[in-house]
């Protein structure tokens, strides 16, 4: 009897030793509530050759949201991107979320953005996002037929480079006595990224208020390009 009570007793210390591991949760779960999204887009911050973020640069998201949300529930979705982005990226202070409504990504127009910069967020919404969510009757052949801001010739007083965007999806670039170069483009929010044929990329910003493209440059530092 007291042989089987020990060996009772050692299976029992052996068992309370193995402690069961908790089930990873994911950070989602995190957040009670989380409303729904879809992520669309993401631009990453530049970063140096030690894996240092160059100071001012943001790391940006785009999603599409379902419908118009209240403040609250976007508030949870801007707490859980920042936590996200500090997790990514340690030494990032700007993160910049886009939220668009379901189909209107096409317009570059978002119905909220979500920032945080320098620890400071805020929450913009933008109401002509709604009046094109409710344009009634639509089809996608008029969708696509809708012209981006974009489209146009943008030069470089700088470099006399020029870029040209057609409302196809493609345009060319010509440095200053060269030859034009074709490339395909596509555009989420400001963010900007060509195709050449060679199947190599280039990142672009559109300021949609200046009418301007920014290309940053390894020689150049950042180069302007004004609408013509």
């Amino acid at each position: 009897m007291k042989k089987v009570l020990f060996a009772f007793a050692t299976l029992l210390i052996v068992a309370c030793g193995n402690k069961v591991q908790k089930p990873e949760v994911a950070e989602e779960d995190n957040f009670i509530n989380l409303p729904d999204y879809k992520l669309v887009g993401i631009e990453e911050p530049y970063g140096s050759s030690e894996g240092h973020i160059y100071p001012g640069e943001d790391l940006e998201y785009d999603i599409e949201i379902n419908h118009p949300m209240k403040k609250d529930s976007l508030e949870l979705l801007q707490d859980y991107f920042i936590r996200k982005g500090k997790k990514d990226f340690t030494a990032i202070n700007k993160i910049i979320v886009r939220a668009y409504l379901k189909g209107t990504i096409v317009y570059g127009i978002p119905y909220a953005s979500l920032n945080l910069v320098d620890g400071k967020k805020e929450i913009i919404i933008n109401e002509e996002a709604k009046e094109i969510e409710v344009r009634e009757g639509l089809s996608n052949e008029k969708v696509q037929a809708v012209a981006d801001p974009i489209v146009g010739t943008y030069f470089c007083n700088r470099t006399h480079d020029t870029y040209v965007f057609k409302s196809d999806k493609t345009g060319l670039f010509t440095i200053q006595g060269g030859s034009p170069s074709s490339f395909t483009w596509k555009r989420s929010g400001n963010n900007v990224t060509i195709t050449f044929d060679d199947f190599s990329n280039q990142k672009l910003k559109y300021d949609s208020k200046t009418q301007r493209i920014i290309e940053k440059s390894e020689s150049f530092g950042s180069l302007v390009f004004n609408k013509k």
